[in-house]
């Protein structure tokens, strides 16, 4: 469990050495030596890991059977690009380690560019720890990956590449076909703006629903809502990002963050919203659960921009701080400590260990 705490103490210890400003911190060579840094610590993490993660057998057994396959039966076999990951690793043998680092990889850098363009960033970092990196990033790869490449064609939409949005959107979707989902979240802003690329991209988002989503809602169905599978703590889950995502729309016009990007923020917070609605509604909270993993980084925005959705005096700077660390060391500590799966991820074990 000691590794864990390690990636938590990481971006506290920062928070205290990069102290909040008016504005988001940038690009400082500090800032970007301190965040590459993490960026390596938590791939290495992730991706040296053995059977550690509530989906590790599910995702040993897909490589098992991708390394038989040929390139072909690997993209149909499960989401294309994923399936193309497995296939180059078992091509030279490199194992699901290899998968579970490129996975980690998109899912980190995701969140560090986002955190960066946030006035506190490791604190969002900090945030990101318990539940985005630890629980979903070392347990659900898949959606791990297409939760970094949405981050990924956020701060691309922000910096105003309509190009690299797209494509990281779409890349997002050939790792995880319910990634398809997160492209409204792009649709208020892209009408406003770029409207052809708003048609282009909801014809793309029909194409992909019925070339990825439609295959595979009969195993949808089966696995989720007929069997009605409901998942230990989903509601806790949720409830995490609904609480920060109230904040956000009750004090939309404090947030810190670019105009571009305001409108996709505020239409996450309302999913969550309509996340915890759904789980009174559906016979599945495990379907909930996952489909609400993709608006989860409210959380980063909450803790990133907590100074401007909460003002308060400079004296209580200190106070408001350690009080956001305990908040996550306690979020943290449930997880691995209190949480029924837990087991799956304590104790960390790496591959070194399976020799």
């Amino acid at each position: 469990m000691l590794i864990y705490w390690l990636l938590f103490a990481y971006p506290a210890v920062l928070a205290f050495a990069y102290p909040t400003g008016p504005k988001p911190a940038g690009n400082s060579a500090g800032q970007t030596i301190a965040l590459a840094g993490f960026v390596v610590f938590y791939t290495l993490l992730a991706g040296l890991r053995w059977d550690v993660g509530g989906d590790w057998g599910n995702y040993v057994e897909i490589y098992d059977e991708i390394a038989l396959a040929t390139l072909g039966e690997a993209l149909t076999i499960t989401d294309p690009l994923f399936g193309l990951v497995n296939w180059v690793a078992a091509q030279f043998d490199l194992g699901v380690y290899f998968v579970n680092g490129v996975c980690s990889f998109l899912l980190i850098v995701g969140v560090a560019r986002i955190v960066g363009s946030l006035r506190e960033p490791w604190l969002a970092m900090l945030m990101a720890v318990p539940y985005l990196l630890i629980v979903v990033g070392l347990g659900y790869i898949r959606q791990g990956a297409a939760i970094g490449l949405l981050l990924l064609a956020m701060n691309a939409y922000d910096r105003g590449s309509l190009l690299r949005t797209a494509a990281y959107l779409l890349i997002g979707v050939g790792f995880h076909s319910t990634a398809i989902m997160v492209f409204p979240l792009f649709a208020l802003s892209l009408a406003q703006r770029h409207k052809i690329m708003a048609l282009i991209l909801a014809v793309v988002s029909v194409y992909a629903y019925f070339g990825l989503v439609v295959p595979r809602l009969d195993k949808f169905n089966a696995g989720y809502l007929e069997a009605e599978l409901e998942s230990t703590g989903a509601a806790t889950r949720v409830l995490m990002s609904f609480l920060p995502s109230v904040l956000l729309l009750l004090r939309w016009r404090h947030f810190g963050t670019t105009e571009r990007v305001r409108p996709i923020w505020l239409t996450i917070a309302i999913a969550n919203i309509i996340a915890m609605a759904a789980l009174f509604l559906t016979p599945s909270s495990t379907a909930v659960d996952r489909a609400a993993l993709y608006f989860s980084v409210a959380q980063l925005a909450m803790f990133g921009e907590f100074r401007n959705l909460i003002p308060y005096s400079e004296r209580m700077v200190s106070f408001v701080r350690i009080l956001l660390f305990v908040l996550a060391a306690l979020v943290q500590t449930v997880w691995l400590v209190y949480a029924t799966n837990a087991e799956f991820w304590v104790p960390y074990k790496t591959l070194f260990e399976a020799f």
